[in-house]
Parts: C-alpha cells; sequence; structure tokens
C-alpha cells in the first residue's frame, strides 16, 4: 500500500472520531515512517482529550488504539517500546513477565495485610492480657 493509500485508509478508519488527528510525519525523527517500516499497519495520532500521543493499527478489527508513546514524546522510545511488546516476536515471554510481575504484585498484597495484622495484633495485645487476667 502507497503512502497515500495508507493515509486514506488511516483517515477512513478514524472517520467519526475527532479528537484522534493522525500524524504522518514529523520533525528530526519521523517516528511515524519508523513504526510504518516496522509493521505496515501502525500509525501515530494525536489524542486531543487525552492530550496524548497514541500508536493505533489498522490491524486490529473494531478499535485500533495500540499503546501510549512513552513520555508522550515521539522519540526512539516509542519504536523501543512497540518491538517490546510485540507478540508475534516475544509471544510467550511477554506473558511470562506479565505474569511473573502480577505474583510480586500479588505477594506484595499478601506481605502488606500479614504485616498489618501483625501490627494490628501487637496493638490489642495488652488489652487482651489484662482482660484475660481480670477475668471479665
Amino acid at each position: 500500500m502507497g503512502r497515500l493509500a495508507f493515509e486514506h485508509a488511516v483517515r477512513e478508519r478514524l472517520q467519526g472520531k475527532r479528537h484522534l488527528q493522525p500524524v504522518f510525519s514529523t520533525g528530526l525523527y519521523n517516528v511515524p515512517h519508523a513504526l510504518r517500516q516496522y509493521d505496515k499497519n501502525l500509525f501515530v495520532v494525536w489524542n486531543r482529550k487525552r492530550q496524548r500521543y497514541e500508536i493505533h493499527s489498522l490491524g486490529h478489527i473494531h478499535n485500533t488504539y495500540a499503546c501510549d508513546v512513552p513520555n508522550n514524546r515521539l522519540d526512539s522510545r516509542a519504536e523501543e517500546a512497540i518491538r517490546r511488546g510485540d507478540m508475534r516476536i516475544h509471544g510467550r515471554r511477554v506473558l511470562d513477565e506479565i505474569d511473573e510481575h502480577n505474583e510480586r504484585l500479588e505477594r506484595n498484597l499478601e506481605r502488606r495485610r500479614r504485616n498489618d495484622l501483625m501490627g494490628i495484633s501487637e496493638e490489642m495485645y495488652p488489652y487482651f492480657r489484662r482482660l484475660g487476667w481480670e477475668g471479665y
């Protein structure tokens, strides 16, 4: 698909979404072009509602949204983020990283809960001890 056909396809998919403004070329880094070289379906939009750059894909069936541009700056980090999260290349590893992250969050939550309960029990111990001795 040529450049003009691609731009027309993007505008067609974004029709009715006035808050999404496609970005086809930018200054020094020209990130939209680099993303398109990586994957012919990717394009960059400026979301006026959120005041953020976003990466979208024509390959998605209903909604074109793929991800936010890191730090809201169009530079090489955007392409790195896309490459790092590409399920076609890194599929299983990305899912393993997600699972590992979720397990870490669950362990931290359980540890925090246990610490809270220990703190409460240490606070209440003198009261329960006194009640036990006094026989109430």
